[in-house]
């Protein structure tokens, strides 16, 4: 992992009990920086932040739903009234889908909009209400390398994750006046809990099957590995350290090349 101090420095990460954002969290931490583990699973959560307090820094779980924007208000909050302040909101929570669009029920189409999209939307505009007072803060949201290929079966997640795409570019602009940079990330493939159940709707239980396929859709990645979530931590950390003030309003495919 790349070292970076933050000391003293303050975040909130959603989605953070698992996979990217916990990895984001877990390097947070080891740079000095303060978390709100925000998760649907308060257990979770909580284990977390028990976690990455003895790494030596201030750590709080909560368990939230990222489509209440009245949650997320109260997170901010209380990440302020606990920390001091607010510097850093990573919008990490997410789900994905991927099937043909006529096996999703309009309930599948709901939960990944609402969730991937409308959570985004709703932790940049919570975040922005704090920040814009102090002049300063860092956003960064979670897209994903779907959102450019046009995958097979990847038509809704893909357009949730376009949007945030959207959201972003369109967000930094607006946000840049009050000194608060907003960045997406675009995770190429990692073999998260996410891809895997992805993978068990393409092969079921058969462990050997879904190996092959991860296999065969990594196979013409041009750095020639799968992503691993230090990838996408690492780029999380630039983003919010002093080397990444000037940048805003990107989209960040973290991919080993496989998009351009």
């Amino acid at each position: 992992m790349i070292q970076f101090n933050m000391q003293g420095k303050n975040a909130i990460i959603t989605g953070a009990a698992s996979g990217i954002g916990l990895e984001i969290a877990k390097a947070f931490a080891e740079a000095g920086i303060n978390v709100a583990v925000a998760d649907l699973d308060q257990n979770q959560a909580d284990a977390v932040a028990k976690e990455l307090e003895e790494k030596g820094v201030r750590a709080f779980g909560v368990g939230i739903d990222v489509r209440s924007f009245e949650k997320l208000e109260e997170l901010v909050a209380k990440t302020v009234d606990t920390f001091g302040s607010l510097d850093f909101m990573i919008n990490c929570a997410g789900i994905g889908r991927m099937r043909p669009i006529e096996q999703f029920s309009k309930k599948d189409i709901d939960d990944v909009i609402d969730i991937n999209l409308k959570g985004t939307i709703f932790g940049c505009k919570a975040a922005l209400e704090y920040m814009k007072t102090r002049k300063q803060g860092k956003i960064i949201n979670m897209s994903s390398v779907a959102s450019r290929l046009g995958l097979d079966g990847g038509s809704i997640y893909g357009a949730s994750k376009g949007g945030v795409n959207a959201l972003t570019q369109a967000f930094g602009r607006e946000a840049a006046p009050y000194n608060i940079t907003v960045n997406a990330i675009l995770p190429g493939v990692i073999r998260t809990n996410m891809w895997e159940q992805t993978l068990e709707e393409w092969a079921g239980d058969d462990m050997e099957k879904r190996d092959q396929l991860f296999k065969e859709f990594t196979k013409d990645i041009p750095m020639g590995r799968p992503q691993e979530t230090k990838d996408i931590a690492n780029t999380v950390l630039f983003l919010c350290s002093e080397a990444g003030d000037n940048i805003t309003a990107q989209t960040i495919a973290v991919d080993g090349g496989m998009t351009i």
